[in-house]
C-alpha cells in the first residue's frame, strides 16, 4: 500500500474513533442536559445556557480520556503541552457550542410556545455538531499532530 492510501486510511480510522466517541459524548451532553431540563423545567434563557454548559463540561472531560486513550493514543503524550491545548481547545468548544445554543434557542422561546426540551435539544444537536467538527480538525492538526508549531512552541 502506498504511503498516502495509508495516510488515508489511518486518518479514515481517526475519524471513525473521534466520531465514536463523539457519539458517547453527544449521549452525556445531550443527556444531563435533558436531566436538567426534567429536574428543573424553566424557559430563562440563560438558566438554560447554564445548563447546557455543565452537560459540555462532562462531555468534554469525556472526551479527553477516550481522545488520549483510544482515538490518539499513539500521539498522546500527556505532556503540559497537551493538557493546555486541550484545555483551551475545550474552551473553544464551549465557546461555539454555547454560543451557537443560546443564538438557537433564545429567539425561539422568547418569542414561540415550542417546549423547551423540544428547542434545547435541537440547538443543542446543533450546536454540538458545529462545535464538534471544529474539535476533531484542532485536536487532529494541532494537539495530538506531530507537527509542531512556531518553532517547537506550539
Amino acid at each position: 500500500m502506498s504511503e498516502a492510501k495509508a495516510k488515508i486510511k489511518s486518518g479514515g480510522k481517526r475519524f471513525s474513533k473521534f466520531s465514536i466517541v463523539g457519539l458517547s459524548n453527544a449521549a452525556l451532553d445531550i443527556g444531563i442536559l435533558n436531566l436538567f431540563l426534567w429536574l428543573e423545567p424553566t424557559r430563562e434563557v440563560s438558566l438554560l445556557v447554564l445548563y447546557n454548559g455543565v452537560a459540555l463540561v462532562v462531555a468534554n472531560l469525556n472526551s479527553y480520556a477516550w481522545n488520549t486513550l483510544w482515538t490518539f493514543r499513539g500521539r498522546a503524550e500527556h505532556d503540559l503541552r497537551q493538557i493546555v491545548l486541550f484545555g483551551l481547545q475545550v474552551l473553544v468548544n464551549i465557546g461555539i457550542s454555547n454560543g451557537l445554543f443560546w443564538a438557537l434557542i433564545r429567539p425561539i422561546i422568547v418569542y414561540t410556545e415550542v417546549p423547551t426540551y423540544l428547542a434545547g435539544n435541537v440547538a443543542k444537536i446543533i450546536s454540538v455538531t458545529v462545535a464538534s467538527t471544529i474539535s476533531f480538525f484542532i485536536m487532529r492538526f494541532i494537539i495530538f499532530s506531530r507537527k509542531r508549531w512556531f518553532n517547537e512552541r506550539l
